[in-house]
């Protein structure tokens, strides 16, 4: 081999069996399982992708695989043939890889024997792996004097591949045993969880978002990644690609237990799944409004479209019999615990779904939850900080959600020079009588022109008791102790009979401090944030 390593990059020829999927430039592996001749650099020049689980090469699988490669100088072909029959010693009839036009003669041209290394070269990316090399062969054949030296360089090659070869194969068979029990026992349960919905291919849903292209994101958070797709029927739909692939494999099967015992009009109902060798995905109905954040506050709000006052009630209406479903009618309660404007998703109807199932939790009715602080600043109960959550932190989350429809200000401001918090601002305006004034100025332009052009004013009258019911609402679902919010049951008994309750007479407010309002908190990182957020409330309600 050449000393420099340009050089060297223009003197290998090899058969890698790859279980890593590298994304860096110059790679361009189809997936984390696929088996691929490569020359002069690290991308193969032909491959076989074996990430379907199905197939008898599939790298993640407890096999045993036997390989023969073989160069034919005449003929300037490479051929692989492979199996996982350990049992036998026959080669297959069919090669699983055929090169053609390779000559490779020329890479030993001009080189003496101290020119030719045979290495055993083995890698895993992030993961750790065993590798054990049971045997291997070689043989070969002299035709006749002419051809000696052809064949020693041929010998050269093999002595170089073979090692090479079969340590892969050894790690295949020995790395992460453990690791391949627990994804087939993962993919055990999404097939249980899941019999309803279909189950895609990994390249159906690559070539449905054509690689997953940057122009076809429609959403990101703080897990996954949503893209639009187009699949060969037609129909539009909503990929969920998850960051990290296997590692979120337990939160995916959560997930879609949750996901698969749902059945509501307001809830988004999933279609589909893929889990395959290093990618988890989830589909979904494409929603073509998008999300309501985009309408309260992002390209929507900004073009002017501006959502009437009935489209509002409406959402909210949608939103809470949704959760009145997840909460009471179901044999087990689920907790949402992302109750968010991002998170509730239009129809072309303006029908809103509530969505992202990522943090949603299962178990007995009236029972507390101990889990990690998470959710979304703006939105999370007091109580999120303790560890402890119940039905009422959705409760109190929906509340936010309602006051940001009526206000259509976002739920944290962190350059308020009063109080971060829109509810905190809400109820200092019900506290002087005037809780009217922090409608959004569109609202009260929408009415006031319907006033102007009617001879009766009793629609409008009725319109703004709706909005005052939901203020009165909102605030009653954002008090600081969870045995004071109303269950969705009474929530959405208030909503259909625009029964106005009765707000709060105390509140604990909340100094403005610089949150910021965009993210999932996770559980490392963000947890500090949340309790620093809340200590400042208990401070004040200690204070009071």
């Amino acid at each position: 081999m050449q000393e420099h390593p340009e050089e060297r990059t223009q003197r290998i020829v090899f058969l890698e069996f790859d279980s890593f999927q590298n994304g860096e430039v110059g790679f361009n592996d189809p997936s984390a399982s696929h088996i691929g001749i490569n020359k002069g650099n690290m991308s193969s020049v032909m491959l076989r992708d074996t990430s379907d689980p199905s197939d008898p090469l599939y790298l993640y699988a407890n096999y045993t695989i036997t390989a023969w490669l073989s160069y034919n100088s005449s003929e300037n072909v490479i051929r692989v043939w492979a199996t996982n029959n350990s049992a036998s010693s026959e080669r297959p009839a069919n090669p699983i890889l055929v090169l053609q036009k390779i000559n490779l003669t020329q890479y030993f041209e001009n080189h003496n024997h101290t020119d030719v290394y045979a290495v055993i070269t083995a890698a895993s990316g992030n993961n750790s792996q065993n590798t054990i090399l049971r045997n291997w062969n070689l043989t070969i054949e002299i035709q006749s004097e002419r051809t000696r030296d052809l064949d020693l360089r041929r010998l050269y090659l093999l002595l170089l591949l073979l090692p090479v070869l079969f340590v892969a194969l050894a790690a295949y068979r020995m790395r992460g045993a453990k690791q391949r029990k627990l994804i087939g026992k993962r993919i055990a349960v999404l097939e249980v969880a899941s019999k309803p919905v279909h189950r895609y291919k990994y390249f159906e849903l690559k070539r449905a978002t054509q690689s997953f292209r940057s122009d076809f994101i429609i959403g990101r958070g703080g897990f996954s990644i949503v893209y639009k797709g187009l699949l060969p029927d037609g129909n539009l739909v909503a990929i969920k690609r998850m960051r990290d692939g296997f590692a979120d494999a337990d939160l995916i099967a959560k997930e879609v237990q949750i996901i698969s015992k749902i059945e509501h009009r307001n809830l988004l109902r999933l279609e589909g799944w893929c889990f395959e060798a290093g990618e988890t995905l989830l589909v979904f109905k494409y929603m073509p409004n998008g999300s309501l954040d985009s309408y309260l506050h992002g390209e929507k709000r900004k073009s002017g479209y501006v959502l009437r006052s009935k489209t509002r009630i409406q959402i909210i209406r949608d939103v809470a019999a949704a959760l009145e479903y997840l909460h009471h009618c179901l044999e087990e309660c689920v907790l949402h615990r992302d109750v968010k404007a991002a998170n509730v998703l239009l129809t072309e109807d303006m029908e809103a779904k509530l969505g992202d199932f990522g943090l949603a939790r299962l178990g007995p009715h009236n029972e507390i939850f101990t889990t990690l602080p998470m959710g979304t600043p703006g939105y999370v109960a007091p109580e999120v900080h303790t560890g402890q959550v119940t039905e009422k932190t959705d409760v109190y989350s929906f509340g936010v959600l309602v006051i940001e429809i009526a206000c259509g200000e976002r739920p944290l401001d962190p350059y308020s020079s009063t109080y971060s918090r829109l509810v905190d601002r809400v109820w200092l305006y019900h506290s002087k009588g005037s809780i009217m004034g922090v409608l959004d100025p569109s609202l009260m332009q929408e009415m006031t022109t319907q006033s102007d052009a009617a001879t009766d004013t009793k629609g409008v009258d009725e319109e703004l008791k709706k909005w005052k019911c939901v203020l009165h609402l909102g605030l009653t679902c954002c008090q600081a102790s969870p045995s004071a919010r109303p269950d969705m049951r009474k929530v959405l008994k208030a909503l259909e009979d625009f029964e106005i309750m009765e707000a709060p007479r105390s509140w604990t407010l909340y100094p403005g401090e610089n949150f910021s309002s965009a993210g999932r908190m996770s559980s490392d990182a963000s947890s500090s944030t949340i309790s620093q957020y809340f200590s400042v409330l208990s401070y004040k309600e200690d204070r009071s």
